[in-house]
């Protein structure tokens, strides 16, 4: 099934209820949220799914940066200095 929607100036889209029907969705759902090459990717998850997959995804990242010799100082420091960049962008 196919739709055209628009986004709001809020960034907000709504998902056309056949749609949401097709697949299942239900008002208080949780969903993942992906965005891969140019494509957002939805899909209905459960909150015990969601940590698995976020427990899943922190092995990965864990086992990457043992590899290339990543310390999780290392790994601070750069999400202080994103969070930095972040607040000061923000105030512009």
């Amino acid at each position: 099934m196919i739709d055209i929607v628009t986004i709001s100036s809020k960034g907000q889209l709504v998902i056309p209820k056949r749609l949401r029907e097709d697949v299942g969705f239900a008002e208080q759902d949780e969903v993942l949220i992906v965005s891969d090459e140019g494509k957002i990717i939805i899909e209905k998850i459960s909150k015990d799914k969601a940590k698995k997959n976020l427990r899943t995804f922190l092995e990965i990242i864990g086992n990457k940066s043992e590899k290339l010799k990543i310390s999780e100082e290392d790994i601070e420091k750069e999400v202080r200095a994103m969070r930095n960049e972040k607040k000061s962008s923000s105030r512009h």
